[in-house]
């Protein structure tokens, strides 16, 4: 396996210094807290308008079972297991900004809350003693030139195997090289890698050659310039351009299973701004994500094995990859129910 030169350990120099101090801040916060860092990190629960806000939100974190209600302009969270006698919070009623357990009628506050919920560029947040204020954003969100929709789908495959589709440059050529798939034979051209002080970032840009399908959607454009961006452990945002035509695609990662990540998709775009060019935008995002969850299935579980085997091929022009996986190996553990019982630990502990 060939070592890419920017993680030559050997070799001192502002990167390795930077990774360093990463890694110690990352496990210097695990053995204060005493529980997975993950939770820190915002994590993406639901898209806001498809949410009921007349009865009690369940949502999972990996094990962590959570239940979300609103009190006037704020969310609550909390742990979705009554503290009496074990019951869902989440088949409760809601009164005057509580939840109601359905067993012995035992009610929840803002004051019980657990987490924090935030609403963000049309989805929910929650993270535990968060790290960042706010969640990331995606860029150009905020621009009311620029069509917003939203899509969630369900893949059959790990947060970590996610993570790689999001920044992986090959798998288009074989897995959307289709009818209406962006898949090309024609590698990518010109492709740059960016080191970022916060080495939870890691991005690349390159050109890609349109394939006839795209090209005739697109102007006729023969080649898009392309930036990619992933931010640990769970958001990704890309842009497409052309021309003065941008598609932006924000993705948040949502891990349910082992081997399940729930995505939340966000198009924002300055093209097909009408209602019916936003439906056929979602229809062409809708088939795309389709070539993804066939690939995604076949996806191994996640373990030992798998994790021993991992990169022990890396083609060229997978420095970023090889970069994201060093990340998720070093740092990232998945919300279990032992982590979720350390975090529970840690709050009982802090409400003392």
């Amino acid at each position: 396996m060939n070592v890419p030169r920017h993680f030559n350990i050997f070799k001192l120099n502002n990167n390795n210094i930077m990774q360093f101090l990463f890694t110690f801040v990352i496990y210097f916060l695990y053995s204060v807290n005493g529980y997975n860092t993950f939770y820190r990190h915002w994590t993406c629960i639901g898209i806001k308008d498809k949410i009921d806000i007349s009865k009690p939100y369940s949502i999972h974190i990996g094990d962590l079972p959570l239940v979300l209600w609103k009190d006037e302009n704020r969310w609550i969270s909390t742990i979705d297991i009554c503290k009496h006698m074990g019951s869902n919070l989440h088949t409760g009623t809601l009164h005057n900004g509580c939840i109601k357990c359905p067993y012995h009628g035992l009610e929840y506050s803002y004051e019980d809350r657990f987490g924090e919920t935030v609403e963000h560029e049309g989805k929910l947040f929650w993270a535990y003693k968060p790290l960042t204020k706010r969640p990331y954003r995606i860029p150009f969100y905020e621009n009311a030139e620029y069509a917003k929709s939203f899509l969630q789908i369900d893949m059959d495959a790990s947060l970590t195997d996610s993570a790689y589709n999001t920044m992986d440059l090959r798998h288009p050529e074989y897995v959307h090289n289709k009818l209406l798939g962006f898949g090309n034979t024609i590698p990518p051209q010109n492709i740059k890698y960016y080191d970022y002080p916060d080495k939870s970032m890691v991005g690349l840009s390159f050109d890609y050659s349109s394939n006839p399908m795209m090209r005739k959607l697109n102007d006729n454009v023969k080649h898009t310039h392309n930036f990619h961006m992933f931010r640990y452990p769970t958001f990704s945002w890309s842009r497409v351009s052309f021309e003065n035509k941008h598609l932006i695609i924000g993705v948040n990662l949502l891990p349910l299973e082992n081997k399940k990540t729930r995505w939340y998709i966000t198009l924002c775009h300055n093209y097909y701004t009408t209602n019916i060019g936003q439906k056929f935008m979602q229809f062409l995002a809708t088939t795309i994500l389709n070539q993804d969850y066939d690939q995604m299935k076949n996806q191994c579980y996640e373990n030992k094995l798998k994790r021993q085997m991992l990169f022990n091929h890396i083609f060229k022009d997978e420095e970023v990859i090889t970069q994201l996986h060093l990340l998720f190996k070093e740092h990232y553990e998945f919300p279990d129910i032992d982590s979720v019982y350390d975090l529970y630990k840690d709050y009982s502990a802090s409400a003392i």
